[in-house]
């Protein structure tokens, strides 16, 4: 009797392990396509691929995205690579160290995607970054970092070609049903970081859809076709036109982790806000204009 209760501890033990490795293995799969996955590099943009990205002075990557003339930033600008323009211009707001939500850090480590920055603040890195750049010789002269255009992002999300004219106000009154990881509604595991429980979705509201409270290190989910991560959730992005084509308020993109509502996810789906205003669940992710053949 000893030994057959023996036997059936170690068996217990031996499959509740069994589940453990297979959980670690998932989310090793969808983590290690992140980041910190060893990956190829040029350190001429001309010469970046997908497979082969550019690599600036920062250590973000750049890829081309067709129907653009613009390399893309695989993922939205880290808590990492604010700090630098903050430690270099001293009148940068400080709204961006550290914020909290609820008790809990929003951006609780560096390759967190940087949050509390407005419009005009995410302008200004664009521009640090360009003379930086320029000056170490990394990128040539009539090059520049910059927000994405409304159109730029939406050949990046996977819906440039279907979009007709207008402002980005108007080209988001569309009724198709495309999501940044396709077309299914509540998104598959693994798509990006949303809020929980997510909106008409009666299996997921006793559980969190990810692992994270609020930002996730960027690159944690799996890249979309053009190797860019995040255009779904973690944080709205802002872009460089206005919402009406003219205004105060500028376009944001994307959604974030704090977004649960399916309309708001849409690819085609634009934010507006402030161009001053600073928000725990608003970032950025640069292009570099200026050195892709036309």
């Amino acid at each position: 009797m000893v030994a057959e209760f023996f036997g059936a501890v170690i068996a217990v033990v031996l499959f509740l392990a069994s589940i453990l490795a297979l959980q670690h293995l998932w989310l090793t799969r969808v983590h290690k396509k992140g980041e910190n996955a060893p990956r190829s590099s040029t350190s001429l943009p001309a010469e970046a691929t997908r497979a082969m990205p550019f690599e600036n002075g920062l250590g973000m990557r750049l890829v081309p995205v067709p129907g653009t003339d613009v390399l893309f930033s695989v993922w939205e600008t880290r808590v990492k690579d604010y700090a630098g323009f903050a430690a270099d211009d001293l009148d940068v707001d400080e709204a961006w160290r550290e914020p909290m939500y609820l008790g809990r850090a929003v951006t609780p480590s560096n390759t967190c995607p940087v949050v509390n920055v407005s419009w005009e603040d995410a302008v200004r890195f664009c521009e640090w970054l360009t003379l930086k750049e320029r000056l170490s010789g990394k990128i040539p002269a009539g090059a520049m970092y910059r927000l994405p255009k409304d159109a730029e992002w939406s050949w990046a999300v996977g819906t440039g070609s279907k979009e007709g004219v207008g402002t980005p106000r108007e080209k988001a009154r569309t009724t198709e049903i495309v999501f940044p990881w396709g077309t299914q509604w509540p998104p598959p595991m693994g798509a990006g970081n949303f809020d929980s429980p997510l909106a008409g979705d009666q299996t997921l509201n006793e559980v969190p859809f990810d692992e994270f409270l609020h930002t996730s290190p960027v690159g944690s989910f799996t890249a979309n076709a053009h190797g860019l991560h995040d255009l779904g959730g973690n944080v709205w992005e802002w872009c460089e036109e206005f919402y009406d084509g003219e205004g105060s308020y500028r376009v944001l993109r994307g959604g974030s982790w704090s977004t649960s509502d399916p309309r708001s996810l849409l690819s085609s789906y634009r934010n507006d806000e402030r161009a001053d205003a600073r928000n725990i669940n608003c970032g950025f992710r640069v292009v570099l204009s200026g050195v892709m053949e036309r």
